[in-house]
């Protein structure tokens, strides 16, 4: 009968044989008498059979979709979340099933797989505990039903605690001062970069607006405003080429992006913020780390944190 063995086995059938035919020996005298280490004794003696296992992967794993791609790369800037954080977002907020390896493989395709510290690229201290500042984006995405038809897409990510909010119904400065009203901490600033453009043909007015409201809502609202170079040139070049090849085929004119605003993305959100552990907050939720920061410097709040301000 021909054995196969695999290629860097230590043991023969024999010898895993006679390893599971005299139980009463210790793992000691079994390693000894075999030649083998104590490891390789407790794997085998235990087993049924004296056969290797197979060693093709248990479950295949599916490949990263050009859409999921770009929804991916997108929440990667609206959260500036790590690696590890990100896997878990990708999951829950946009329901993308992948694995650690894909996901760094997927950032790297787009060249942004190296994130960069705010702290290293704005002119104050982030970690002032009289308030805190707010990272805004705003999207203008192709719509794949319709060229002429783009999605804005406004997100807000609280510097401190990683709180972050979404929105696709309500314009620019309506989403600002909401969130800055409604906001149990004190808003010190907002940190602001030129809008992610991928399909209008007008992107440098579009620019130019985004700046002017950002800047004349500060001031309303004596805020700081600081406004941040583009960080991935090259990531939004791939992102407009692969939006461009989706704009193109058939297959995907009926998707929509899974940013809509709606109750299923609002509990996501929710969800997000008070039930998902991030690894950047020390495996707690942004939630319960802004509890703490009330608990101990209650002074820069306008109002206790509650749950259901997470989830606006």
């Amino acid at each position: 009968m021909q054995i196969r063995l695999h290629k860097n086995a230590t043991t023969t059938p024999a010898q895993r044989e006679f390893i599971q035919k005299n139980p009463h020996l210790s793992t000691a005298c079994l390693a000894e008498k075999t030649g083998v280490s104590k490891t390789t004794v407790r794997r085998w003696r235990n087993r049924s059979n004296v056969y290797d296992r197979p060693h093709t992967p248990k479950r295949i794993k599916t490949a990263i979709t050009p859409v999921e791609e770009v929804a991916i790369i997108l929440c990667r800037m609206a959260t500036r979340a790590g690696l590890d954080d990100l896997h878990k977002i990708v999951g829950s907020l946009l329901g993308i099933t992948c694995s650690r390896a894909s996901l760094n493989r997927c950032l790297k395709r787009y060249h942004i797989s190296k994130r960069s510290s705010l702290n290293n690229s704005i002119p104050f201290d982030l970690k002032d505990y009289t308030g805190t500042y707010f990272y805004y984006n705003c999207f203008h995405l192709p719509d794949l039903s319709g060229p002429d038809s783009p999605v804005f897409f406004h997100t807000l990510l609280d510097c401190s605690f990683r709180v972050f909010h979404a929105t696709q119904s309500l314009s620019g400065p309506d989403f600002l001062n909401r969130h800055i009203r409604d906001f149990p901490l004190k808003v010190l600033g907002i940190i602001h970069e030129d809008p992610v453009v991928l399909s209008p043909k007008e992107g440098r007015r579009i620019k130019q607006d985004h700046a002017q409201m950002v800047e004349s809502l500060c001031r309303s609202s004596n805020l700081v405003s600081h406004h941040l170079d583009t960080q991935y040139p090259e990531a939004l070049q791939k992102l407009t080429e692969t939006c461009t090849t989706l704009q193109k085929a058939p297959e995907y004119q009926s998707w929509d992006f899974p940013w809509a605003s709606g109750t299923g993305f609002a509990e996501h959100i929710s969800r997000y913020n008070t039930g998902l552990t991030l690894g950047a907050l020390k495996q707690k939720t942004p939630h319960q780390v802004l509890e703490s920061h009330y608990t101990h410097f209650p002074g820069s709040f306008r109002q206790k944190p509650q749950a259901a301000v997470m989830s606006l």
